[in-house]
């Protein structure tokens, strides 16, 4: 993908303000107490905090997390400050996220963020801090079918792995651009949701006639039944430049624990941007510590196929954007001022830079400083 960097520009609004104001007076604790770990809740007791991050196995795209766990780079950057990590798996048919989220057993993490954007507005209490990489859902049909692209799909049946699922939000939003309705009171396609193993044979038996799923089920499924894709975030000029997977902090994480927050999202920026760099062995790690199955080639290559270069100023243009549309969606109330949602939903860290790039010859990371458009 190509790259244009330009010029940092200020940050500002009411809603950022009143989520980090406490940050700037916990960061101006001392770093004897920093390193000691002293809690400044406590102000006596040398308890050592710590950032409890989700993860998820089976999935290609949480390559970031998985990186950031294995190379030990969430520990590097929170023992920085004297902070620790610890890490909670996000288990299919257990708790969701955001029900881990809600009881305060998660503090940080990363997934699908328009996944979350309407339970955001209905008061999930999180703000994202950095885009993650872009593309990985596709849009299939079967080979013998007449819908050519999304178009073609007025009336139509459509499989995804869940209502809320950002498959859904994304395909709306296109459709919405071709002029076909997708409102309460003017929907003119129907989705229907599957677990993400049972897409393919729905649409292969004809229960569906299109599915949006992610990789590695989305090619896998292309490749067992020989499916024609119709939509692809990861090249369609819509979504090219969007993040689908970002990075968030809670905002009790945020009030108590600014500094903790900006070391997680440094850590999986920089463990993006490993993965960029390096997916044939971002791939590995992931097979070999039984976070991902699959084979090495399939498996690196669809990695690569990914922009793992990190970006929170064009993170929160795709979030500004994907929220405005799905307002006219229906799928966020009328009443919502976009404006503050986009300034609490959305963060700009201390100390985090806006990016960074691997130079694997030299084993170092370095700090994309400037905006990404």
């Amino acid at each position: 993908m190509t790259k244009n960097l330009f010029r940092l520009s200020a940050h500002s609004g009411a809603g950022l303000a009143l989520l980090i104001a406490s940050a700037l007076v916990i960061c101006s604790c001392s770093k004897k107490d920093n390193a000691a770990g002293t809690s400044a809740s406590s102000g006596k007791n040398s308890t050592q905090k710590v950032v409890r991050i989700n993860y998820q196995t089976g999935t290609l795209c949480a390559a970031p997390v998985h990186i950031a766990m294995k190379k030990g780079l969430f520990e590097e950057e929170l023992a920085k400050i004297g902070q620790k990590a610890e890490y909670v798996n996000v288990v299919e048919g257990g708790p969701t996220l955001a029900e881990l989220i809600g009881s305060g057993k998660v503090d940080a993490g990363y997934g699908l963020y328009a996944t979350q954007l309407q339970a955001i507005e209905n008061g999930l209490p999180i703000s994202y801090t950095s885009g993650i990489h872009t593309g990985c859902t596709k849009y299939y049909v079967r080979a013998d079918s007449d819908i050519q692209s999304v178009k073609d799909l007025r009336g139509k049946k459509i499989g995804v792995p869940g209502l809320a699922d950002s498959s859904v939000m994304n395909l709306k939003r296109k459709l919405l651009d071709v002029g076909i309705g997708v409102t309460a009171d003017n929907n003119e396609v129907e989705f229907l949701a599957y677990s993400s193993s049972d897409l393919a044979i729905a649409l292969n038996n004809g229960a569906v006639d299109v599915i949006g799923a992610h990789d590695p089920v989305a090619t896998r499924g292309e490749l067992a039944y020989g499916f024609r894709k119709i939509l692809d975030t990861g090249t369609d000029e819509k979504f090219v430049h969007e993040y689908c997977c970002q990075q968030f902090v809670t905002h009790k994480l945020l009030k108590e624990n600014p500094e903790g927050a900006a070391a997680v999202t440094r850590a999986l920026q920089k463990a993006s941007a490993f993965v960029e760099a390096e997916p044939v062995e971002a791939a590995r790690i992931q097979i070999e510590n039984n976070l991902v199955s699959g084979d090495l080639d399939f498996n690196s290559k669809l990695l690569d196929e990914l922009d793992f270069i990190p970006s929170r100023s064009l993170g929160k243009k795709t979030f500004e954007a994907a929220a405005k549309q799905l307002q006219v969606a229906g799928i966020l109330k009328a009443e919502t001022d976009i404006e503050k949602f986009v300034e609490t939903g959305y963060i700009e860290l201390p100390g985090v830079p806006d990016g960074y790039i691997y130079d694997s010859e030299k084993g170092e990371y370095i700090e994309i400083t400037e905006p990404r458009a």
